[in-house]
């Protein structure tokens, strides 16, 4: 089964590893997937468990080995040149979402599901920009607008992620002392409780959201 995944870190604030964020919807990213805005996750041996034939890394800048690099809102890819992708927490940081969202559409083959994840409950965290939020019905519509049909959706992180993060962007900016008195109470907070609250769903820090290309 390999090692468990590492938690996730911004400052004081743990996240479940992405891998078991795509746990529950990962059998709908099968056969030739894109990772559009890879980073410098590798997600290739978690998704070839699951079903996956190939995995393609695209990103703005990547330090993954054999990641292609260009701009999301303009990719070289072929019409419906992948069965399934990804892009998580990527849509926020773009200034053309709608844009992004159509290129998305554009190389998904049609009947394949896209997995597109953007917050909707976290604090400005510019990479480089941050542009927006979405709520579950804002990011069906973006969907629905480029040819995109909401499969399923849901809510990504818990409380603690959602509290705990915007506490401590907060003081980051009120100084030495906030801080000192913040980060413990959040690092262990997030560290006791970091999956996701099956019980939010209307006050999600993140929507995950299932699309089939129609």
């Amino acid at each position: 089964m390999g090692e468990k995944p590492a938690l996730a870190r911004v400052g004081p604030v743990h996240f479940q590893a992405l891998e078991s964020e795509l746990a529950p919807i990962v059998q709908y990213l099968t056969g030739n997937v894109l990772n559009a805005g890879c980073g410098n996750r590798d997600l290739g041996l978690f998704l070839a468990g699951a079903g996956a034939h190939s995995l393609t890394n695209y990103d703005i800048a990547s330090d993954l080995p054999g990641a292609i690099i260009g701009p999301l809102e303009h990719m070289p890819f072929a019409d419906a040149q992948f069965d399934s992708l990804i892009c998580n927490a990527v849509i926020e940081h773009v200034a053309d979402s709608r844009a992004v969202m159509a290129e998305l559409a554009r190389v998904l083959r049609p009947g394949g599901h896209a997995v597109i994840a953007i917050p909707f409950l976290q604090p400005f965290h510019p990479c480089p920009g941050d542009y927006r939020r979405f709520t579950a019905d804002g990011l069906a519509g973006a969907g629905q607008r480029v040819g995109l049909a909401h499969v399923e959706s849901r809510a990504v992180h818990g409380a603690a992620q959602t509290l705990g993060w915007i506490a401590w962007e907060i003081a980051l900016e009120k100084g030495p002392i906030a801080r000192a008195i913040t980060f413990p109470i959040v690092w262990l907070w997030t560290r006791l409780s970091h999956r996701n609250d099956p019980k939010i769903t209307r006050n999600a820090n993140t929507v995950q959201m299932v699309f089939v290309r129609t």
